[in-house]
């Protein structure tokens, strides 16, 4: 009579949800864990070992210090930037040779080529650099935030960072647009390109 019962119940429950179409919402502690194992292993995979952790919990590594102009609070920081997932694919860039290397890929998936078209316009951030973060176009991304704030000015003109977020401190549960799934790690690679003293 319980199995009867419990049948009857998903069966309500799929059928409530219009399309059929389940979302099932993973607890915020075990999509933390998940999230975790698959960064440990994005990063040994590369071989990064030598990396730090905001109180946040963004991970980042200085690849490159640079050598060009350092960068203090109130400087005005422009920086491209690569956004990428753990399995390698961009899903956003400001710069323009690597959006056209990714359209020029033989056989690439329709929502990559509608994405990284050949008019879309390339440009990079230009911030005003603070330690205590800020809102990106109008959306407040926290991991984004807390690694541009935690990076940059360990940097100079010339020098690279990664900077590496459990989806919670990105689009957690929320995809974004073709190419951006829910639950998300978010990869970001920053390059500052000129600094502007204050």
């Amino acid at each position: 009579m319980r199995k009867g019962f419990l049948t009857i119940l998903v069966g309500f429950i799929l059928l409530s949800c219009g399309d059929g179409n389940v979302k099932i919402l993973v607890d915020p502690d075990i999509q933390l864990a998940i999230d975790s194992t698959e960064i440990a292993e994005y990063m040994e995979a590369r071989g990064y070992t030598d990396f730090e952790t905001t109180d946040l919990g963004v991970r980042y590594i200085i690849l490159n210090e640079g050598t060009g102009t350092d960068i203090d609070e109130s400087d005005i920081v422009t920086f491209d930037y690569n956004g990428m997932l753990t399995n390698d694919s961009i899903f956003d860039t400001s710069i323009k040779a690597v959006g056209d290397s990714i359209r020029n890929v033989e056989n690439i998936p329709d929502k990559f080529t509608s994405t990284f078209t050949s008019t879309k316009a390339y440009s990079p951030f230009t911030i005003t650099y603070t330690s205590s973060g800020w809102t990106v176009n109008g959306q407040f991304v926290p991991g984004f935030s807390d690694g541009i704030s935690t990076t940059l000015n360990k940097m100079n003109v010339g020098g690279h960072a990664l900077v590496i977020m459990p989806s919670a401190l990105g689009y957690g549960t929320a995809s974004r647009g073709l190419l951006i799934p829910e639950n998300s790690v978010l990869i970001f690679e920053f390059f500052p390109t000129e600094v502007t003293k204050q």
